[in-house]
């Protein structure tokens, strides 16, 4: 069977079923991804270069009439969430903590009151540079999608493209 070649998304969807396929975020942030859908067909969505595959973005149709909504797999994160003692202190910790995490070139999701920093390198070093910064932190690990497209992420120092 030939693969399904997607170079961009679908700009007019018919009423017809959508199938689901899992992303990793790695690929979608890459713009390129080789699956297999749960219908069988092999895909590959490979968009032009510095575009990115957005959750909930929908390719096709395919040979077959079917259309895919790509959706980005969970991954470990750790959430962290400061203390609140007052506004101006808040404030203070809130900047402290973000330089620290952006010098060390760490991924980082903001969403309301705490950052979610996927876990890209060992959990153990996140946590000893969160030590290191000596703020008033919670942390706790979960399973969370972090997609390019939320608002309030800040994927770290970018790669160098060849």
């Amino acid at each position: 069977m030939e693969m399904v070649r997607f170079e961009k998304p679908a700009s007019k969807v018919e009423d017809k079923e959508i199938i689901e396929i899992k992303v990793k975020r790695e690929d979608a942030r890459r713009g390129r991804v080789r699956t297999k859908a749960p219908d069988g067909e092999d895909l590959i969505i490979d968009l032009s270069r510095g575009e990115t595959i957005n959750e909930g973005e929908i390719f096709g149709p395919s040979e077959k009439g079917h259309y895919y909504k790509t959706l980005i797999e969970p991954e470990p994160v750790l959430k962290v969430a400061l203390e609140k003692f007052g506004a101006t202190k808040d404030v203070e910790n809130a900047l402290r903590l973000g330089y620290s995490l952006g010098n060390h070139h760490l991924e980082v999701l903001v969403d309301g009151d705490a950052a979610y920093v996927p876990v890209t390198i060992a959990e153990e070093k996140i946590r000893e540079i969160l030590k290191r910064t000596v703020l008033p932190v919670k942390v706790e690990m979960q399973q969370r999608v972090i997609s390019a497209s939320a608002s309030g992420y800040y994927a770290g120092e970018e790669e160098e493209q060849s």
